[in-house]
């Protein structure tokens, strides 16, 4: 009938009303979430970049005064730490990244005193902060004063998390105790691995979670949050082999050795 008809027509309207004011708290729902997702992401890199300039600007100051803890001669000398990184040096050769290269304590270990030369055919090194760089380059002229051949080796402002060199660039990657500090090891990690060439080695001495002692491991975990506040931000409780291996190196060429009761942990994996 008639009426059975305008009754269904209503119903219909009234259904189709009610879909399309779903569909608006739908759509109105979705935009709200992208633009707050959008705000998010915003304020995720506005943190990230001052998170940067304030790890810079901290590293600008240690650089005055950072040789007297780290490149304390009786101290490396003591632990091991030197006769451990005169024999990892010995590996390296071709173009070579060194990450977070900091005031240069590794740049007297790329020259060969029995040779006379340097060990490699190109060094780039980068560090985050100004400071520490130039720390670095002072140091190495000092090293290299007389030699002539200097053009193959640079200095250079970078964040290891997003490097700005091309895929396959590198023989070697080296980083020495400057993962710990490393926001997102894994990340810097992986950038590694993109730049370094097939075949190519990732070269690391680090501190690390001391995994063969239980308690001790347990105590670095504990206080690891004390720790990298008072040690420049470096957390002592890494697992640098299961960090390397996430990244994606599978295939250990060198080490790995440990010192210090495992407190330092160096090893070179092969891309």
């Amino acid at each position: 009938t008639n009426e059975e008809e305008e009754e269904e027509e209503e119903e219909e309207e009234v259904d189709a009303g009610k879909a399309m004011r779903t569909t608006r708290r739908a759509c109105v729902l979705k935009s709200g979430v992208v633009a707050t997702s959008g705000f998010w992401i915003v304020e995720n890199r506005r943190a990230r970049a001052e998170d940067e300039r304030n790890m810079a600007e901290d590293y600008d100051a240690y650089s005055q005064t950072y040789d007297n803890l780290d490149g304390n001669k009786i101290v490396v000398e003591t632990l091991g730490i030197d006769q451990l990184r005169t024999k990892m040096f010995e590996r390296v050769e071709g173009d070579v990244l060194e990450l977070a290269v900091g005031t240069g304590l590794n740049l007297p270990y790329y020259f060969d005193k029995k040779e006379g030369r340097r060990r490699v055919k190109s060094l780039t090194a980068i560090d985050l902060s100004s400071g520490m760089l130039k720390k670095a380059e002072e140091k190495f002229r000092e090293i290299e004063r007389d030699s002539a051949d200097n053009n193959n080796v640079k200095f250079e402002l970078a964040n290891v998390e997003s490097l700005p060199y091309k895929d396959e660039t590198f023989d070697y990657v080296v980083d020495t105790f400057s993962m710990c500090v490393f926001e997102k090891p894994d990340v810097a990690l992986q950038e590694a691995k993109r730049v370094l060439k097939k075949g190519g080695k990732l070269l690391l001495f680090e501190h690390s979670r001391a995994k063969a002692n239980t308690v001790l491991s347990a105590y670095q975990h504990a206080t690891s949050g004390m720790v990298k506040r008072m040690a420049k931000g470096c957390d002592w409780s890494q697992d640098v082999e299961k960090i390397v291996r996430e990244a994606g190196f599978t295939k250990v060429t060198w080490g790995p050795f440990e010192q210090v009761g495992g407190l330092i942990e160096a090893l070179e994996v092969q891309k």
